[in-house]
């Protein structure tokens, strides 16, 4: 009893009275702590980079974060990836060397009153570039082959080139720009594509193509070869019936033809005719014209040397 009696004494004195408190206060930090100590992890959560004007972000060590929140059931209730923000501001760091953030706090903004256990990662890695424009030509990529004896004979890209607009680190080392491939197999007439897609190259993500796609006009012509025969003699074509003496100046000419190349290997000068049509002349006199030739089929004129001969009749 006297101990009783005296611990009440001593709990009615000032530091009696002071350890109450003190132990009241301890009982309430614990129902507190207790209270507000539910735990959720939100993860994956993007990650956004400012950069500073005219500049990006050309490496992160990481896209996304973790975030362990504490706090009470009604903090924690209304949490999710799409209401939490994570950003770093990179705006004052103006060169492209690697360097290192240390995620806290003040790089998460949540609803609510939560409060932030721990991030994972703590911290990333960054790069920052130069923002540059660049104009380069478009590359015309083609896949297989065209049937034989045919061949590409122009191929005309509008635009010829595009702007790209990207990091300068990237874009230093670009010297064109591909189409995707145009695929020749089987084909024997022109390609025309009006909206022809540009390839991004390697580390292009974060690269602008302006425009992104391009006409295509490619023209394919059977192949061909060209022979020249020199010395053919040129011969008077008259009406039916008719007989005229005349001179033809000059009387041989240089006739230039071109076929597919197994014709022309055995194409030979007694296949071939130059004549001047003398038809429409008479009397004594002279007349400027034209040379033509009489070809076997599957060979094409080049040209003749010259292009016109002299006729004059005589009497």
């Amino acid at each position: 009893m006297k101990i009783h009696r005296k611990t009440l004494e001593f709990l009615g004195t000032r530091n009696g009275i002071r350890l109450v408190a003190a132990i009241a206060a301890v009982i309430v930090w614990f129902a507190i702590r207790a209270a507000t100590s539910n735990a959720t992890l939100i993860t994956d959560i993007p990650l956004a980079i400012q950069p500073p004007p005219d500049w990006s972000v050309v490496a992160c060590s990481s896209k996304t974060i973790d975030v362990a929140f504490l706090g009470t059931r009604d903090d924690l209730r209304y949490l999710n990836r799409e209401l939490i923000k994570a950003t770093v501001d990179a705006r004052g760091h103006e060169d492209n060397q690697p360097f290192t953030v240390v995620l806290g706090a003040a790089h998460i903004n949540a609803p609510g009153s939560a409060r932030i256990d721990f991030i994972r990662p703590a911290a990333i890695t960054l790069r920052l570039d130069r923002e540059i424009t660049k104009q380069v030509p478009v590359k015309v990529e083609t896949q297989n082959l065209l049937p034989d004896g045919y061949e590409i004979e122009k191929t005309v890209v509008t635009p010829a080139t595009v702007e790209l607009s990207g990091p300068a680190q990237i874009l230093d080392e670009v010297e064109s720009i591909s189409t995707v491939p145009v695929d020749l197999d089987g084909r024997i007439r022109s390609i025309n594509k009006r909206r022809i897609q540009l390839v991004p190259g390697e580390n292009f993500a974060d690269v602008q193509i302006d425009p992104p796609a391009v006409t295509l006009d490619l023209a394919i012509v059977e192949r061909s070869v060209s022979t020249l025969f020199p010395d053919m003699p040129i011969l008077p074509m008259l009406a039916p019936g008719r007989a005229l003496r005349m001179e033809i100046e000059p009387d041989v000419a240089t006739l230039t033809v071109k076929g597919r190349p197994e014709l022309m290997k055995t194409l030979a000068a007694e296949d071939l005719r130059l004549f001047v049509d003398v038809t429409e002349i008479s009397g004594a006199q002279s007349s400027e014209l034209p040379l033509r030739a009489v070809l076997p089929n599957g060979i094409t004129l080049v040209r003749t040397e010259p292009s016109t001969v002299n006729v004059r009749l005589k009497d």
